[in-house]
């Protein structure tokens, strides 16, 4: 089996969409006979990050400001216009698989090829609450809607990282039911110990430390954790005086710099650690407050990998209904929820219900990257 992967993002990164595309690749490559995998290319060396079987090509966007501002209004969303079809003919895949719908814009109806398209999220709904620049927001909106649609309509499989995107997906472009959709979910990017061993925290109510992580300089981050400091941090301070919240990811904004000075007795605010797992083993409860987007909310895999009970917000709880169902996830959607959610969350913790082996275990179960693999050789087995 040969495969063409086209990614989107940028292999190095360190984004819930590069650590998933990363993912995905190397699970593609553990199933291909022979895999090329096309990227975007701005000089960085991904020979670390990818299966040593991947044969790859960076693709490099480097026109001025002013022509891909004209791309975006005649419909060229991407930069592969000119170069899948060509790398086609010579590679010659059986599969081909887009990294994302925006990838296939002008592309999918001129392959007679199998089509996979992975969609990370609803891109409609994620692009809405990450508005792109107004010189060029309303013909970007039209033409990756459109992509979409043509994705979702024309791939032999249509893979997802949760259920709900998968009822999004059918409601806006699937109105006769019959595309084949198939959840894949989302999974470590490599085989390794996934779930690292530092020294465990003592339990302690009384002083308890929270944790929130991820990319600081980001809208659909900096916002909802603003309005958690504002409005759901002090619930929390009032019942636990003694509390800690550590805030940590990269880049923090000067917005988040001066919230988190709002509370310089209890914020703890760690830029661009060396090592995330081992602030985050440094705390109690994961809290995941983003209320934007759409999609899985990797970070969130984070809190788990290290054995945290998690507290999240409605909208960052999609693709985690296993962790719920089984008591590892609380799920709020305001501050009476969020208040409800707390303390029942902390009484299982004095039950000893939240122990965080069996959580690491759970976790692993779901997440491996054996697992993710699994997974996507039945797809590719029965539904392809």
């Amino acid at each position: 089996m040969k495969i063409l992967y086209i990614s989107n993002n940028y292999l190095n990164g360190n984004s819930g969409g590069n650590y998933a595309t990363r993912a995905f690749v190397n699970a593609f490559a553990e199933i291909a006979d022979e895999i090329l995998l096309l990227y975007p290319d701005k000089g960085q060396d991904i020979k670390k990050y990818v299966n040593n079987k991947i044969k790859y090509k960076g693709v490099s966007n480097n026109k001025n400001n002013i022509e891909k501002l004209f791309d975006i209004y005649i419909g060229k969303i991407n930069r592969y216009t000119n170069v899948v079809i060509t790398e086609i003919k010579k590679f010659d895949p059986d599969i081909v698989v887009f990294d994302g719908s925006r990838n296939s814009a002008g592309l999918i109806k001129k392959i007679n090829k199998k089509i996979i398209t992975i969609h990370h999220n609803y891109e409609i709904e994620y692009y809405k609450d990450t508005p792109p620049s107004i010189l060029w927001r309303i013909p970007f909106m039209y033409y990756i809607k459109k992509a979409e649609k043509n994705a979702v309509q024309l791939s032999d499989v249509n893979l997802t990282l949760t259920n709900q995107d998968i009822k999004l997906l059918k409601m806006h472009y699937d109105h006769n039911n019959t595309v084949k959709f198939k959840k894949v979910g989302c999974f470590e990017c490599e085989k390794k110990n996934i779930v690292p061993n530092f020294l465990e925290k003592e339990q302690d109510n009384n002083s308890l430390v929270f944790a929130i992580t991820g990319s600081l300089c980001d809208i659909q981050t900096v916002n909802p954790i603003i309005q958690f400091i504002y409005n759901y941090y002090p619930i929390i301070l009032k019942k636990h005086p003694n509390s800690k919240l550590i805030i940590s990811g990269k880049n923090p904004s000067n917005k988040i710099i001066k919230s988190c000075s709002k509370f310089p007795d209890s914020i703890i605010l760690i830029p661009n650690p060396d090592n995330m797992q081992e602030v985050i083993h440094q705390a109690d409860i994961y809290i995941c407050p983003i209320n934007l987007g759409g999609g899985l909310k990797l970070r969130i895999m984070d809190g788990l990998k290290a054995g945290l009970p998690v507290l999240s917000h409605v909208v960052s709880s999609r693709g985690y209904d296993d962790f719920q169902n089984v008591g590892y996830l609380f799920v709020y959607e305001n501050k009476k929820t969020f208040t409800e959610m707390l303390e029942q969350l902390l009484l299982e913790r004095e039950k000893g219900k939240l122990d965080k082996m069996k959580i690491k275990n759970h976790y692993s179960t779901l997440f491996s990257f054996e697992s993710g693999v699994k997974r996507l050789r039945h797809i590719l087995s029965n539904d392809l």
